[in-house]
Parts: structure tokens; sequence; C-alpha cells
């Protein structure tokens, strides 16, 4: 497989499966409105939010327990 083809096989894969770290709908929260609050050792990615809202856009498995307990 030639790497444009891979390339354009992975954006569509994260555009329209949960599974592979966010959706297209936590991207744009993310970009728009989202405050870059660390990275664990895990390589999961915090974010914040005016509001106070948090997340987490996840580096690898989606693995809540890896979630530390000060987030």
């Amino acid at each position: 497989m030639d790497f444009k083809l891979k390339k354009k096989m992975i954006m569509l894969k994260q555009i329209f499966t949960w599974w592979h770290r966010q959706t297209l709908g936590t991207f744009l929260k993310t970009l728009f409105h989202g405050k870059f609050v660390g990275k664990d050792k895990y390589g999961n990615k915090y974010y914040k939010s005016k509001k106070d809202e948090r997340w987490v856009v996840y580096s690898k498995n989606i693995e809540a327990s890896k979630i530390t307990s000060d987030w």
C-alpha cells in the first residue's frame, strides 16, 4: 500500500470511529475550545474548556483505568 493511500485511510478511520482516539466532534471541540492541560506517562493528552469541562484524548488503546486519580 502506498504512503498516500495509507495516510488517507488513517484519516478516514480517525474521523469516523470513536475507538481510534477521538471522533470528529471531539477533534473539533478540542481544536476550538480545548486548552491543553498536560500529558501522562501513557501519552494520553488532557484538555479543559473555559466551562471547566475536562476530557482525554487517548494515545493508543482506550483504557480508562490508566487515567490518574488527580485528573
